[in-house]
This record gives structure tokens, C-alpha cells and sequence, in this order.
């Protein structure tokens, strides 16, 4: 038996038994049975030493054959932005949806229109210039198509780019040739200069016509992101990206009306304001820490961004894309999304007051910058244990990796680019011989620097198992491998990068992650054991239940 010692008198609740438990503790690995008591684990151990522990009213939960494991940690995500998005024009392409044409955007947007009164913005999410058959964004012209009496505001599926309709940039003043965006903001014109809609920036001005939801339609959002990734098996989500005091304020009152129903880390923007009105803003607590007393809303690191999107051109790279558009240079490398030097002392100054930090980085020269930019806080104030994070770290290099073990650096990685744009990175974006250790998750391991893994939600839809599927086979959509035999990583330090260490990213592997004494009592249970299944199925399970602090969030026991 194990974690009974310092327990007194306390006694199981519920025992969960009768199926293989993975425990993601090295310490006990596949125990027979668990104990909770209240919405803690009591201990772990052999069912007749749980039985020991029973009381007359404790129930009972026979596993038959399924799996128990801790609760899927979601390592980055935009939770709430997910949740908005459900009420959205769904314009995602192959595998995730069904648009093959700017004309069949057009359908969707004009059956649309005529549902919404005149003068009220339609929304359409999802869209990939790289999967529709005319390999464009859709512009004014086209959008316009769709209805003259709306402004439309399509987000492309990288989050980095949108364009609109002409309506839509009359109201944001970008409509004819003397615009001006401002700063950050790249606009896309015709032979005439004419802004043709389409908009590459980290906040596009489009998005400022998309109306917020009321209080009560931002709780019933929330309550749909919620079941959405207990589906998934997610016990902790992630809003990667929280801007202001009044979206905290909402996040609050949610806890009160069980809009929220699994954990939330929130990392607040360390860069849209000045760091007085960032202190006046978020509280200021370390990472880790709950903000309120049954740990469902928790603080996370502050969240930076450098660069774009690869698939967008807008990621930054230190060699050119593979193939170039015939609007950029012989030698387009990306840019980075903000001012390196601004980015560097904002860095400089959160480390030093004691922050966590996490950057957005996706090309190897914004990874490079990112670096010396923790690498320059740490001299200047040298912190223990700071884990600052590097999101996506996607085209990160062999030198990046080591240069990351050495200062402790945190690699997330979204290693679903391996199958949602694993083929148009080879062919398209990256070249081979790159897209093949894009994500390098393989070489982390073998380097011992811990790793997680992410879906970055809203662009992709949430789902641990296939994040787990994809850091194994590393293979896309369309059925070519990435580099699985140099990159591959084995079945149990894939999951290790949705449970565990995803909780130790965030300074919470004290009360999460494993199933081990004293921890939360979160847990997912599955169809089939992942480690026991062919690798190529593991995507496949089935999540049967999904349970936060022992109460049963999503299926049934």
C-alpha cells in the first residue's frame, strides 16, 4: 500500500478497481486499485489494502477492463476563444471540415446572411488558403459575394491571418488606398494599392467589429467549451491568451453558476500593456497557484508572442520557405510579430519580477530571439526554477534544444503539425528534409528535457490521444511519415507530455498529473489501454469518462 501514512483517519469514498491503471507515477506504475477521499486521492496500492480503507457507505467503481489514468492536461490552448468559436461559420477544410473552394466559403457565409439581421457582423472560422482548390484567401470581392449588408470577418485557421468583406473594412477605416493599419499589421493590396481584404497581425483590426457575447452568453459558451474537452478527456484546460481584467472578472463569476466545469489555467498577455497596468490588472501570484479554494481557476505564465504561423508565412525562420509565393522576396524568411528589443526587455522585466514566462515562438529565428531573451533575464536576475516556456517550438533546432536543457527551457509542443500539415509542410512550406523534425520531440527525449504536448484549440480541435498518436507515429493526414524512426517518441513519454509533465509546466505536479496520494482526484477513463493497443489506433480510443475531483464531468461510470 501506498500514501496512507500521513492520511490519519481518513477513509476511501470511492475505490476504482478492475481494469489496468496507468499511473504516470513512477513510483507505483500499474497499482491494482485507488482510494479517494473527497476529491483527493487516499492512496494507491493492492484492492485488498484499498478494501482496508472502505467505510460502509463507500462505493465501489469496477473498471471492467477499461483504463484509468490521471486527467488529460491541456499544455496550451485558448480555452475561452474555443468556446466563443462554436457559434462561428465552420470554414475548416480536409481533415477537419468539408470546404474544398472560396465558393463553397461563399455558400456558408450566404446562408448565413440571410439567418442574421442586416448590419451584424457574420463571423466564419477555420478557413486554409492551402486546402481550398483556388490556393488563395478569399478577398473582398469574393466575400462580398456572400452579402453587402454585413460586415464578414473570416479568421484563417492559423489565427495569424483574416480578410473581410468591403463593409467590413469601411468600418474599420482600411477600405481604399491611403490605409494605413498601424503598427504589426501587414495588409495585403491589389495592383492598385487597394486593400484586398486579407490581413496578416497577432490582433487584426477585423476582429473588433466581432461583437463580445453578453454575460449570459459568455456562460452558456463556456459551458460548451467545458463539455467539449471532458469529451476529449481533459480535466484541466488552458486560455493561452487572457486579455483584461474583465474577461477575469467573467472567469470568477463562471465558477459560481458551474459554467466552468474542469480546471482553467490562464496565462494573462504580458504584452499588450504596460507593466503598471499589467500589475493593476492580474493578480500577482506565482504560477501554480489557485485562485480560488477548489482549484479550478488557476494562474499560469504570462504569454508573449514573437512570431506567426508557418502556414500562414508568417512564422519566422532563420533559412526562406521552401516554396515562395510570388508576392515575397526570393529570400522570405517570415518576420517576427512584434519588436524584438520590446520583446526582450518586457521579458526581462516579468522575469524579474517573478513571473513565469511563455512565448509563442514557431520558426527558429523567433525561437532564437525568445532564447536570448530568457537567456539575458536570467543573467540580469538570475531565478531557480523560473520554467519559462517556448509555445509550439516547432522548427526548433538541434542547438535550440540543447541551449533549452541548458537553461531549463520548457519545449510545448503542437505535434499535430506532423498531421494536419505534415504534407504541406514537405511539399510546400518547410521542404523535406525540415518538415521531418519539425516538432523534434524524439531528440528532446533523448536530450532528458522534458516536453509537453499541445493542441492548440481553437485550431485545432481538443484531443490528447491524437497528440499522443502523433508524437508516436508522426505521420500526416495524408499517410506519410515524418521522420518517426529520428523524431518518434515511445508510447508512455507521449502520454507523460498530457498528464505529468504538463502539470509540472505549470508548477502543479504537487496536486496533479499522476495518480499518486494527496493529488486531485481527476481522472479519464478509457475504452482500451493505450499502451497495450497497435500504435496507430491510439487515436482511435474511445473516452469513456471524464472525472474532476471524483465527480463524473462527461459519460458515465
Amino acid at each position: 500500500m501506498s500514501g496512507t501514512e500521513d492520511r490519519g483517519a481518513a477513509r476511501a469514498d470511492t475505490i476504482y478497481f478492475g481494469g489496468p491503471i496507468v499511473s504516470m507515477d513512477e513510483a507505483l506504475p500499474s497499482p491494482e486499485a485507488v482510494a479517494v477521499s473527497g476529491t483527493r486521492i487516499l492512496a494507491v496500492g493492492g484492492l485488498a489494502d484499498m478494501r482496508a480503507l472502505a467505510h460502509a457507505g463507500t462505493h465501489y467503481v469496477n473498471l471492467a477492463g477499461r483504463t484509468l489514468l490521471p486527467g488529460f492536461i491541456d499544455a496550451h490552448s485558448h480555452f475561452v476563444d474555443a468556446a466563443m468559436l462554436t457559434a462561428a461559420v465552420d470554414l475548416n477544410s480536409h481533415p477537419l471540415g468539408s470546404v474544398h473552394g472560396i465558393e463553397d466559403m461563399v455558400a456558408l457565409l450566404r446562408q448565413r446572411a440571410e439567418e442574421t439581421p442586416p448590419g451584424q457582423c457574420i463571423l466564419g472560422w477555420g478557413y486554409d488558403d492551402t486546402m481550398v482548390s483556388e490556393r488563395r484567401h478569399p478577398t473582398r470581392e469574393d466575400l462580398d459575394r456572400a452579402s453587402t449588408r454585413h460586415p464578414i470577418v473570416l479568421q484563417h485557421i492559423s489565427g495569424w491571418v483574416t480578410t473581410g468583406n468591403s463593409l467590413a473594412l469601411e468600418r474599420v477605416g482600411l477600405a481604399d488606398a491611403s490605409a494605413e493599419p498601424g503598427e504589426n499589421v501587414v495588409l495585403h493590396r491589389d495592383g492598385n494599392h487597394v486593400p484586398t481584404g486579407v490581413m496578416e497581425a497577432a490582433t487584426s483590426p477585423l476582429l473588433s467589429l466581432v461583437p463580445p457575447p453578453d454575460e449570459a452568453g459568455f456562460m452558456q459558451a463556456l459551458r460548451a467549451g467545458s463539455d467539449m474537452y471532458l469529451a476529449a478527456g481533459c480535466t484541466t484546460a488552458q486560455d493561452g491568451w487572457l486579455v483584461g481584467g474583465e474577461r477575469l472578472r467573467l472567469l470568477r463569476a463562471a465558477l459560481s453558476r458551474d459554467a466552468l466545469k474542469l480546471r482553467l489555467v490562464i496565462y494573462p498577455v504580458g504584452q499588450e500593456c504596460g507593466m503598471d497596468a499589467f500589475r493593476a490588472t492580474y493578480p500577482q501570484v506565482p504560477s501554480g497557484q489557485a485562485l480560488d479554494e477548489e482549484n479550478m481557476l488557476i494562474m499560469g505564465a504570462a504569454k508573449l508572442a514573437c512570431d506567426g504561423s508557418i502556414q500562414a508565412y508568417t512564422g519566422y525562420l532563420s533559412r526562406p520557405y521552401h516554396r515562395i509565393p510570388p508576392d515575397r522576396p526570393s529570400d522570405f524568411c517570415g518576420y517576427p510579430s512584434c519588436d524584438i528589443a520590446t520583446m526582450t526587455r518586457r521579458i526581462g522585466e516579468l522575469h524579474a519580477a517573478g513571473w513565469q514566462v511563455a512565448v509563442h515562438g514557431n520558426g527558429d529565428a523567433a525561437i532564437e530571439a525568445i532564447l536570448d531573451a530568457f537567456e539575458a533575464a536570467q543573467s540580469a536576475h538570475p531565478r531557480l526554477d523560473a520554467r519559462h516556456i517556448v509555445i509550439h517550438s516547432q522548427m526548433a533546432r538541434s542547438d535550440q534544444l540543447e541551449r533549452m536543457a541548458r537553461l531549463a527551457v520548457i519545449p510545448s509542443f503542437f505535434i499535430t503539425h506532423t498531421y494536419f500539415w505534415g504534407d504541406r509542410h514537405y511539399e510546400i512550406f518547410m521542404g523535406p528534409e525540415r518538415a521531418c523534425r519539425m516538432s523534434p520531440a524524439g531528440e528532446a527525449l533523448r536530450l532528458g528535457l522534458p516536453f509537453t504536448l499541445h493542441s492548440d484549440t481553437y485550431v485545432t480541435p481538443i484531443h490528447p490521444l491524437l497528440l499522443v498518436w502523433a508524437a508516436v507515429n508522426r505521420r500526416s493526414c495524408g499517410g506519410r511519415d515524418l521522420g518517426s524512426r529520428e523524431q518518434g517518441v515511445p508510447v508512455l513519454e507521449a502520454l507523460k507530455g498530457v498528464t505529468i509533465n504538463a502539470a509540472r509546466q505549470g508548477f502543479e505536479e504537487g496536486r496533479k498529473g499522476s495518480i499518486s496520494p494527496g493529488k486531485l482526484a481527476d481522472f479519464v477513463i478509457l475504452a482500451e489501454n493505450p499502451l497495450d493497443v497497435p500504435p496507430l489506433r491510439i487515436k482511435d480510443i474511445a473516452v469513456v469518462c471524464t472525472i474532476v475531483g471524483n465527480t463524473v464531468r462527461y459519460g458515465q461510470l
